[in-house]
């Protein structure tokens, strides 16, 4: 009996054993498979004073700089107001980087996921002059995320990958998501394309200077608009000052100055709040606009662009007889 107890607990301690045994080897199998950063960025947003982008393939660098509470961009010698939405949504996926998978520990792998200076987009997050954080984003790939049973085709979205080294290591780590659209972006795409913000509501009057005195004035008389003298169509009227109250442009005009030289087209806008003047240039078949708030801001617009938002007949604004 006491032969058959001491095997019964022999046979128990080994199975234990041997439990433990292969729960350290799976643990630590486990380990190796994730023996790599976890993070790629960790820095305090608040201590970021500049980002300096290399995009793929532009030998030029693109500088954004803070500037007391805003930020500048720079190309060459080309300084402009940052889209500050823009930088703040570049330096949070940066925050948000997280390493899904190592790619490869070679520096032979390099040009295969486009990680070398001469392929990739290099990113550099400065405080001062101390480098918080130094990175080249690479290429990417789509892959077509297998069909889960009872959801619809049309959302079963594909997955995207990207691929980034740090520049200090040779490390090449897959991550979740399309880098390039957030870090391979031309000079202009980080620029501040406001070009006009107003409130609606203090509109008082708009005054239309064109060629051959073909202008027109609108003005707002006890709640009502009228378009020379002419009762305005009150709902073309009210889509017209929405449109106003906030324009984007889209492509500057960075060799134009107005200096000596006309508008041709204008457009001044009374408000309690203080006035504003657009001014149109023709040019060639195109047209360069800047307003009174952003003097040192041109924008090119074609005929059917931003210069048909703001400058319009009368016929469209005025009520229609019956």
């Amino acid at each position: 009996m006491s032969k058959k107890f001491n095997n019964k607990t022999l046979l128990i301690v080994f199975a234990v054993l041997l439990a433990l045994f292969l729960l350290t080897r799976l643990l630590d199998f486990g380990k190796s498979d994730r023996n790599f950063r976890t993070d790629l960025v960790d820095i305090d947003t608040a201590q970021v004073t500049a980002v300096i982008l290399y995009p793929k393939e532009d030998t030029a660098a693109i500088e954004i700089r803070k500037n007391g509470d805003d930020w500048q961009v720079q190309k060459g010698n080309i300084t402009a107001q940052a889209d500050a939405q823009a930088v703040e949504s570049l330096l949070g996926t940066l925050l948000a980087l997280e390493p899904q998978r190592l790619a490869s520990r070679s520096q032979d792998k390099w040009k295969t996921f486009e990680v070398t200076d001469s392929l990739g987009t290099r990113v550099k997050i400065m405080n001062q002059d101390e480098i918080l954080a130094d990175l080249l984003v690479g290429k990417f790939s789509i892959q077509q995320m297998a069909a889960q049973q009872g959801m619809p085709p049309m959302q079963q979205q594909p997955k995207a990958t990207s691929y980034v080294r740090l520049a200090s290591e040779d490390e090449v780590y897959a991550v979740d998501g399309f880098l390039a659209a957030s870090f391979n972006r031309s000079f202009n795409s980080w620029r501040d394309r406001t070009f006009l913000e107003l409130d609606q509501n203090n509109i008082t009057k708009i005054s239309f200077t064109y060629p051959a005195d073909s202008g027109f004035v609108a003005i707002q008389s006890d709640s009502l608009w009228q378009v020379d003298n002419a009762p305005a169509d009150s709902t073309e009227m009210v889509n017209y000052l929405s449109r106003l109250a906030n324009l984007n442009g889209n492509d500057f005009a960075d060799d134009f100055s107005a200096e000596g030289k006309q508008p041709q087209f204008q457009a001044s806008i009374e408000a309690t709040a203080a006035p504003v003047t657009i001014e149109g240039y023709a040019l060639d078949s195109a047209f360069v606009l800047r307003t009174s708030q952003r003097p040192d801001v041109y924008f090119r617009s074609d005929s059917s662009g931003l210069f048909s938002q703001i400058f319009i007949g009368k016929e469209k604004l005025q009520a229609v007889e019956n």
